[in-house]
């Protein structure tokens, strides 16, 4: 099943909004008029999928709207348009607009996948926080990290090869612990965890995100977080800041049912899941 994520839909947006200006300086009013046509279908499209940017996307939608309209006219002169600056592939709310619930941990070579999963929890109402997107100009990165772990709910890691060796992520994980944080591994390989990470993730929900690709998976990640907040007593998934607008912003999704254990896996080896969730590794004696 192919899910259209928000990153996805701005490419091709942007994608058609070049081709638009090639076609309208050529003077091809009809290519014009369909590819403006496309533009504003998916920031439609965005626009419901993404209700913290649905005003944003609804300016961009009545824009190219206007834009296929001006070319049916017999002077039609097509003029060039600026493409909307996005801060990132997944989209994201105003700072200071939105509090999080959910700290993503990952190293650099999953980073696409980290901004996947925070592109469909947030169009899912589920706020999340990642480095660097959520790190402002001149804030101190090490400092912004531990704010954002410790305002966390929930903690999700994109589990794999290079996380499990990832010093950086093993500090994140630690001041999760000792937050007392719910960490949701999501593996993307059928591998072991290390002694370190084995240590510290001692009772997860543990999520086999495979085989590819790892977007199916994504549906079983928002029930569970869901159900972890719903625990915890937190009513809403992302707080609302100062400047928030719920008349701009939409509304927040009803958290899902919990997930049912599983069945543990070998002795010895990781507990795994093949969703929902199951107990993870126990932590080692001594």
């Amino acid at each position: 099943m192919k899910i259209d994520l928000p990153a996805d839909l701005i490419a091709k947006a942007n994608q058609y909004a070049k081709a638009y200006e090639k076609a309208a300086a050529d003077g091809n009013a009809r290519e014009a008029k369909r590819l403006a046509g496309e533009v504003a279908g998916l920031y439609s499209l965005l626009a419901w999928k993404v209700p913290l940017r649905e005003q944003f996307y609804r300016e961009q939608e009545r824009t190219w709207k206007e834009k296929a309209r001006a070319a049916e006219a017999p002077d039609f002169i097509g003029d060039e348009i600026p493409l909307p600056e996005e801060p990132d592939e997944a989209a994201r709310p105003a700072p200071g607009s939105m509090r999080h619930a959910v700290f993503i941990s990952y190293s650099k070579p999953d980073m696409q996948v980290a901004k996947d999963i925070c592109a469909h929890l947030e169009s899912e109402g589920i706020i999340c926080w990642m480095a660097p997107r959520n790190v402002l100009p001149g804030e101190n990165f090490p400092g912004s990290i531990i704010d954002a772990i410790d305002a966390s709910r929930v903690v999700v890691l994109v589990f794999s090869k290079s996380s499990d060796r990832s010093p950086h992520v093993i500090r994140e994980l630690t001041r999760a612990v000792n937050r007392d944080l719910p960490i949701i591994p999501f593996r993307l390989e059928d591998i072991l965890p290390s002694k370190n990470m084995t240590y510290l993730i001692n009772i997860p929900h543990w999520f086999d995100a495979f085989p590819p690709p790892v977007q199916a998976f994504f549906p079983q990640l928002v029930q569970t977080i869901r159900a972890l907040l719903a625990e915890s007593g937190q009513d809403t998934f992302g707080t609302p800041g100062p400047s928030f607008n719920p008349a701009t912003s939409g509304t927040q999704g009803i958290p899902g049912p919990a997930p049912r254990p599983g069945t543990p896996g070998k002795p010895g080896s990781p507990q795994s899941l093949t969703i929902p969730e199951v107990p993870g590794p126990q932590e080692p004696e001594g």
